[in-house]
């Protein structure tokens, strides 16, 4: 989940116990709600493998991401970061990154609440489409009226998701089921992994999120590895329970890639009870998720715009400060994003895998940046073999990366020509 940037804490700064729940809340996401389903239907018996691996990729990334808030403990952004590697034409690139993956991403979550909604009212595909635009009117809306979500607020939607896949965790373990044969790894079948990871790659959106977290700590350059690393291990554990017990109470010829813990839910009592207050949490959560999406990119755009990466224009604000130009260019692209995605329902695992694409793209050019800037050691090194693995996995992803490459490769050619142009 996106948060916004916190205000600097009370002095002295948070201890380690107190930070490893805000770090747990700040990775934790909407892509709980439905990635355990998407990547076991996908990935099948190597599922378990998939979520390893997914969780392995991360720790060069921690260690490349404490360099960075070793350099910088007040917190950088992951543009700044890349600019220093990479140049200005590269650094300038960024927003138009984060612009395209929001404009997928968000309807596509957006989406997967509505399936929540309306699978447990037993209604059609129609009441779907309403509830998500839903959630999306409510995020613009709050928007527009400068009603931010806050740290605290978003940080209570983050655990009520993690409370609610504990509970379904221990129903799972108490009930009867299949055998662990379901998750056993097929080596046979590791065709699987790379396209899976990138799939499973939405669940650690807020990764980088951790770079922000470090101005909270009390010292920053002790504590942000530990806590980083106790945090990403506990919620990569939570997915891997998550998919061990819907694959053990769900055949997987009958689970739903977006509403798996829906159909898991319906197996615990009190039924209607759970079913309710699943859902409830879905709606809730993806909108606050929303929410936060729309304010963090609003602004990105704005100071874009600003930046003359994007038509000055969109970096005009209201009395309030609210870029509302920029909240709207977001409405209209959402309103195309959610039309495609409701004429094509089957599409919607896939729009999450071209999200979790343009991640690994921005990850990539941040490794890029940090071998540029910091040449050859062990820690270099261990990223540079994960730039390798994530490079694979984009290729095998196949026509899912297409997107995010190509927004990539615009962006790069609009900003030579513009460079051109001042020359």
């Amino acid at each position: 989940m996106m948060t916004q940037r916190q205000q600097r804490p009370a002095r002295g700064g948070l201890r380690r116990r107190q930070a490893i729940p805000l770090a747990i809340g700040s990775i934790a996401g909407s892509g709980i709600l439905f990635l355990p389903s998407a990547v076991y239907v996908e990935a099948g018996r190597n599922s378990l493998l998939v979520w390893a691996l997914s969780t392995l990729v991360c720790l060069p990334m921690l260690l490349m991401f404490e360099d960075m808030v070793r350099a910088t403990p007040d917190g950088s952004s992951i543009q700044a970061f890349i600019r220093a590697g990479l140049g200005d034409v590269v650094g300038r690139c960024v927003p138009l990154l984060f612009l395209s993956l929001v404009v997928v991403g968000l309807p596509a979550g957006s989406l997967v609440a509505g399936r929540y909604v309306a699978r447990a009212l037993g209604a059609g595909a129609g009441v779907s489409v309403v509830v998500g635009g839903s959630v999306l009117l409510v995020a613009l809306a709050a928007n527009l009226a400068g009603v931010g979500a806050t740290t605290r607020v978003q940080q209570v939607g983050s655990w009520a998701l993690v409370a609610m896949a504990v509970v379904l965790l221990a129903s799972a373990a108490t009930g009867r089921g299949a055998s662990l044969s379901s998750v056993a790894p097929d080596p046979g079948d590791l065709g699987v992994l790379l396209p899976g990871v990138v799939l499973a790659f939405w669940a650690f959106a807020g990764f980088e999120n951790l770079t922000f977290l470090s101005r909270e700590l009390r010292q920053p350059q002790r504590d942000f590895l530990p806590v980083g690393a106790t945090a990403l291990g506990l919620y990569g554990l939570l997915t891997v329970l998550l998919t061990v017990a819907l694959a053990v109470r769900v055949p997987r010829g009958q689970v739903d890639q977006v509403v798996g813990l829906l159909q898991l839910a319906r197996t615990m009592r009190p039924r209607p009870v759970v079913v309710a207050a699943v859902t409830v949490v879905a709606f809730a959560t993806m909108t606050l998720n929303a929410a936060a999406w729309v304010w963090g990119v609003s602004r990105l755009v704005a100071a874009a715009a600003d930046a003359a990466i994007l038509p000055y224009a969109l970096a005009r604000t209201g009395d309030r400060g609210v870029p509302r130009r920029a909240v709207l260019l977001l409405g209209g692209l959402f309103a195309v994003t959610l039309t495609v995605l409701g004429l094509l329902p089957g599409s919607l695992v896939d729009a999450v895998a071209t999200a979790g694409a343009i991640f690994i793209l921005l990850y990539l050019l941040s490794i890029t940046s940090y071998l540029r800037v910091r040449g050859l050691s062990p820690r270099s090194v261990a990223n540079l073999l994960l730039l390798v693995v994530l490079a694979a996995g984009l290729v095998r992803s196949g026509w899912r990366s297409v997107y995010g490459v190509v927004v990539l490769l615009l962006a790069l050619v609009a900003q030579f020509l513009q460079r051109r142009r001042g020359r």
